[in-house]
Parts: structure tokens; C-alpha cells; sequence
């Protein structure tokens, strides 16, 4: 995992910028947690797109992981259902990828706060990339 890991955060330094935190990564599942802060919410609430970001994130590296070092992931679809607001603590994100074709990937995420409470869903559709 680490030589994955650092991979992933030299060629994505998002991850770094937000505070994606990678936490697990293999075999079509990837984990990621990231703790509030105030300079990502609106209104006092974590951005929509902090969310976002944490399932497309875990969707990708759920993927990922499955063809890694062979190729590269982008993502062509994702879909994230809000559930509820979070204005504070540790959010974990967890992916598994449900289907692997030869180029498209199905992936799907959830997103808790630390009490466990189902804060957003998502789903998303990759693309293999293969790298040259």
C-alpha cells in the first residue's frame, strides 16, 4: 500500500489540499477519512463538494487498486446523494467497486460521521486509463 499511497498523493496533491486522509487501499475497495474544518463549509455546514470529492476520491482508488500499476482511473459519472449537514468531526468514506469491466469501472461509496450516522451515498462510473 505505501508505494501506491505515495503515488497517489504525488499525482494527486488534492488529496493534500483538502486533507484526504488515505486510509486503506486493495482489492476494489479504498477508504478515506477527513476531519471538519471551517475553511471547507458554507453556512457552517461542510461544503457539498468536500463530499463529493471524499466519495469520488474512494470510488477512484477502489478502482484503482484493481489494475494499479497498469493503468490510471479517471472518473466519467458521479452521483452523490446528501443525507445530512455535518458541522463537525471526523468524516470516513468507504468504496467498493461493485463491477470491473475491460474499461469501465462501477463503483459505489458511504460516507459517516464518527457516531456512525450515514452522512451521503454515492456512485460513479470510471475510466481506464492506461499509462505510457
Amino acid at each position: 500500500m505505501s508505494e501506491l499511497k505515495k503515488l497517489l498523493y504525488e499525482r494527486i496533491p488534492f488529496y493534500s489540499t483538502l486533507g484526504l486522509e488515505l486510509q486503506e487501499i486493495g482489492d476494489g475497495i479504498a477508504i478515506f477519512e477527513i476531519n471538519f474544518r471551517e475553511d471547507l463549509t458554507q453556512n457552517g455546514a461542510i461544503h457539498g463538494g468536500v463530499l463529493a470529492s471524499l466519495v469520488d476520491s474512494s470510488c477512484a482508488c477502489a478502482a484503482f487498486s484493481l489494475i494499479f500499476p497498469n493503468g490510471y482511473i479517471s472518473t466519467i459519472d458521479l452521483q452523490v446523494e446528501y443525507l445530512r449537514p455535518v458541522s463537525r468531526g471526523r468524516l470516513i468514506g468507504k468504496a467498493k467497486c461493485v463491477k470491473s469491466g475491460k474499461n469501465i469501472f462501477f463503483c459505489k461509496a458511504k460516507v459517516w460521521n464518527e457516531e456512525g450516522e450515514l452522512i451521503c451515498t454515492g456512485s460513479s462510473q470510471l475510466l481506464r486509463v492506461d499509462l505510457k
